[in-house]
């Protein structure tokens, strides 16, 4: 367990850089977003994974608006700077897509090219597959559908031990939380300053006051259960699946194909494991901006 301390204030991740913080308002409750970028440019909503924050991606934001976009990098409901509610039945999939649905409007846009990362992923998944005028393109960082990861856990469990292990781990202390971190990264990330800063932030994210619920509710969306309107909706948008070349994730990805009907491909960025926005930043930025250029030219030219 953590020691017992103080809850810290959200100030603890509002973070300096090339960016500003901005508060959104979306279906009765504030998320905090970094933006950077011209509102008029094509916007790239970034969601992050179940331990962290927007500030995974502190280091790509400023780079990708250099390239042409509107970034905005969200705290997800119950996270970091955003509202926190007293969880509820209805805090579920549908609630977060919602969410982000409603983000993309109240930043003035009709529809974004989504990145989300771990469970963030889940949640773009969702919104690609449920809101698919609002997604010009759907990035997959080691994600996948909720009901395919589910029934890829079913098919081949000894590929998932790790994903069935992380229910309890919000609860858990700094020693969990750093063995999570290493096990997701490659191993030339593991010893260096950004990695030690990564992990100091994660743990920070994880004091703020009344933040604890929202991590335990996010992480469960992995394999969250879904209506049975949303169990065989496909993905229409182009998508990238970015995801380390291993067995686990290439029979994930073959379930994952099944689900798109739009133009796909799958890349790993060099040097990077499971989260190459936090990885190999620069690779990540290129990677993301290549793919969000044809998609906006695709969009264009529809």
């Amino acid at each position: 367990m953590f020691p017992r301390r103080r809850p810290l204030s959200p100030s603890v991740v509002e973070l300096d850089g090339p960016f500003r913080h901005q508060l959104v308002h979306t279906r009765g409750i504030r998320l905090h977003a970094a933006v950077a970028g011209r509102p008029q440019d094509p916007l790239v909503v970034l969601l992050h994974s179940a331990f962290g924050g927007w500030f995974e991606y502190r280091r790509v934001i400023a780079p990708l608006a250099a390239r042409g976009f509107h970034v905005a990098a969200v705290d997800a409901r119950g996270y970091g700077l955003s509202d926190k509610p007293p969880s509820t039945a209805g805090d579920d999939l549908r609630t977060a897509a919602g969410d982000i649905a409603g983000l993309i409007r109240a930043l003035g846009h009709e529809q974004a090219i989504v990145v989300g990362a771990d469970s963030g992923g889940t949640v773009a998944w969702a919104l690609a597959a449920n809101y698919p005028d609002m997604v010009a393109g759907l990035v997959s960082v080691s994600a996948a559908h909720p009901v395919d990861l589910r029934r890829a856990i079913a098919a081949r469990p000894w590929y998932h031990v790790r994903t069935m292990a992380r229910p309890g781990l919000p609860l858990l202390g700094t020693a969990a939380y750093r063995r999570h971190l290493l096990a997701s990264t490659a191993p030339e990330f593991r010893h260096s300053p950004e990695c030690a800063e990564e992990l100091h932030l994660r743990l920070q994210s994880a004091r703020i006051s009344n933040a604890r619920p929202g991590m335990l509710r996010t992480n469960r969306l992995l394999t969250a259960s879904v209506s049975a309107r949303w169990l065989h909706t496909t993905v229409a948008a182009p998508t990238l699946l970015l995801q380390p070349p291993l067995p686990m994730w290439r029979h994930l990805a073959r379930r994952s194909l099944r689900r798109i009907s739009g133009d796909v491909a799958v890349r790993h960025v060099a040097r990077t494991r499971d989260l190459p926005h936090v990885e190999n930043p620069p690779a990540f930025v290129e990677t993301v901006a290549e793919f969000a250029d044809n998609a906006d030219n695709a969009d264009n030219h529809a």
